[in-house]
């Protein structure tokens, strides 16, 4: 038993001598209490455990909300897009009914005052408008 406990009590100096520098930097506050040493080691650990989550939630939450944000811009910028389209279409629309409306009245205009020239010329008598034209009241 005692040459059991001999061969660990060796084992753990030996490798207390040969990973010394890891141990240091796991646990930089040695002192002569062991409960204060382990203490603060806890403590420092815990800092570190503590501002690596902290570090690695913030830059997850700062991409969390620049892909959030890039995706309303860019739903906001194609709703918009697709809006200004529509409205275009329509108003592109509504100038060409317009215009055809336009064109129609005009067509049908020149059609009527063409016949109405025409029926009238043709009525027309040249002497009678100059005999009326000389006649006295």
């Amino acid at each position: 038993m005692l040459i059991k406990l001999g061969i660990i009590a060796s084992v753990l100096v030996l490798g207390g001598m040969m990973f010394s520098a890891e141990i240091t930097s796991l646990f930089p506050n040695t002192s002569a209490l062991l409960a204060d040493s382990l203490k603060d080691d806890i403590n420092s650990l815990n800092a570190k455990v503590t501002d690596s989550a902290e570090n690695r939630l913030d830059s997850s939450l700062d991409k969390t909300i620049q892909s959030v944000s890039d995706s309303v811009y860019e739903g906001i910028t194609d709703t918009g897009d697709k809006l200004v389209e529509n409205v275009n279409e329509k108003i592109s629309e509504g100038i060409t009914d317009t215009g055809d409306n336009i064109k129609n009245e005009i067509l049908e205009s020149s059609t009527s005052s063409t016949t109405d020239l025409v029926n009238e010329v043709s009525e027309f008598d040249p002497f009678n408008f100059i005999k009326n034209l000389f006649k006295t009241n």
